[in-house]
């Protein structure tokens, strides 16, 4: 049976939710004037580990996660750093699914289970799956369900399972869906007012109602629209629209409701990174080419980048002014969305592990000891604070404490 840990810290901070961790690391300075283009520490978490460190960080909703090599999970506020709770959430070698939170609890998939906790950190129950999780775990903040695609016998599916308390069975999955022609399953599903979204291995994507699995697209090709290769990147949905990374070398994005493309890209290689969409971007990683910026609202219906960022990584947060991604050698790089051009960079490079955040500027990022942070860029004079990246005019000179 799998030991489940649960610690609760800092119950009062908890309750508020204002309050942070911090315990005083080597890496603290003192509040002083801040220089335009430099971080700001916003808070820091110590979880003073020492042989189990940080692999991967995560902003879900009003959490930050972040995972461990033995596969512990740390769930903080994303307001103030408080600790939450901890879980050891898989006894195995094998790397927990990214984590997925709901209205009233976290869920962390793994191998063969959904680890259920509530919000608070108590430990709800471990569901086992029918089939194994093949792809990441997906659901709606104000939802009680989940969706993911699973490994089965002959095909790839996509199954839906209700979390709800008082609905507990051994098996407590509502539909599955199978593709045509008994294709695999390698692009987690993305959810979207009640739609869920699906990709297969033979190109195809469904659009069906989360509730009964109803189709919801009529387009030239039936119930689905097609794309001409393996779609091989978790599928991503918002308000605008639905974006298909394809192996055919084509990023589409298309409508939600009726499954025709409101705009592709043309990217020349194969796609099978998944993209962060923001408010008015979409950056997408393109073997070759780093990160392309492209424009999600406006353009022609064959948009080409503003610009690319050739050593980029994947984006760790966004403003209006600037996008901010991760570099291969952990340093981040400050980029004038309106130009493409490269403003200033950090020196720092004991951070190794950067959430996506596509709602705004705080960048959240870890240490491998457990230094789990909320960075911050100053762009205006008459700041104060503690740097945590210190700041120039100089590119390429931007230190990180």
């Amino acid at each position: 049976m799998r030991k489940h840990l649960l610690t609760l810290a800092l119950a009062a901070s908890v309750i508020g939710g204002c309050q942070h961790r911090d315990t005083g690391s080597a890496n603290a300075g003192a509040v002083e004037p801040l220089p335009m283009q430099s971080f700001k520490r916003d808070w820091a978490a110590d979880l003073e580990l020492k042989d189990d460190p940080i692999t991967r960080v995560f902003l879900r909703e009003d959490l930050v996660v972040a995972y461990t090599k033995k596969n512990m999970a740390y769930v903080l506020n994303r307001a103030g750093g408080a600790v939450r709770f901890s879980a050891k959430i898989a006894d195995t070698t094998i790397p927990p699914l990214e984590p997925v939170v709901l209205k009233e609890r976290v869920i962390f998939p793994t191998d063969a289970t959904l680890e259920m906790y509530r919000r608070d950190g108590r430990f709800e129950r471990s569901y086992k799956t029918l089939s194994s999780p093949r792809t990441n775990v997906v659901g709606q903040r104000d939802g009680s369900r989940v969706f993911f695609g699973a490994d089965a016998r002959n095909a790839g599916r996509v199954v839906a399972v209700e979390t709800l308390p008082g609905q507990y069975k051994p098996v407590n999955q509502k539909w599955e869906l199978m593709a045509d022609h008994a294709a695999p399953i390698y692009s987690a599903p993305a959810v979207n007012a009640g739609i869920v979204y699906v990709a297969f291995g033979n190109g195809e994507v469904y659009a069906v109602n989360q509730d009964n699995r109803q189709a919801i697209w009529s387009t030239s090709t039936g119930q689905t629209f097609k794309t001409y290769g393996p779609v091989q990147a978790d599928l991503r949905a918002d308000e605008f629209g639905v974006y298909v990374p394809s192996t055919d070398s084509k990023f589409y994005c298309l409508d939600k409701t009726q499954g025709k493309v409101k705009w592709q890209y043309f990217a020349g290689s194969s796609l099978r990174a998944t993209p962060a969409i923001s408010a008015t971007m979409v950056y997408l990683p393109v073997t070759g080419r780093g990160v392309v910026a492209i424009d999600k609202i406006n353009g022609p219906a064959v948009r080409e980048p503003k610009w690319a960022v050739k050593d980029a990584v994947k984006l760790v947060a966004e403003d209006e002014k600037y996008a901010y991604f991760h570099r291969a050698d952990n340093v981040v790089i400050a980029i004038e969305k309106a130009t493409g051009e490269q403003k200033f960079t950090s020196k720092r490079t004991d951070l190794v592990a950067f959430a996506t955040n596509t709602k705004d500027s705080t960048i959240y990022a870890a240490t491998k000891d457990g230094q789990v942070m909320a960075i911050v860029p100053v762009l205006k004079p008459g700041n104060m604070g503690e740097l945590a990246l210190d700041g120039g005019r100089v590119v390429d000179v931007v230190a990180m404490r």
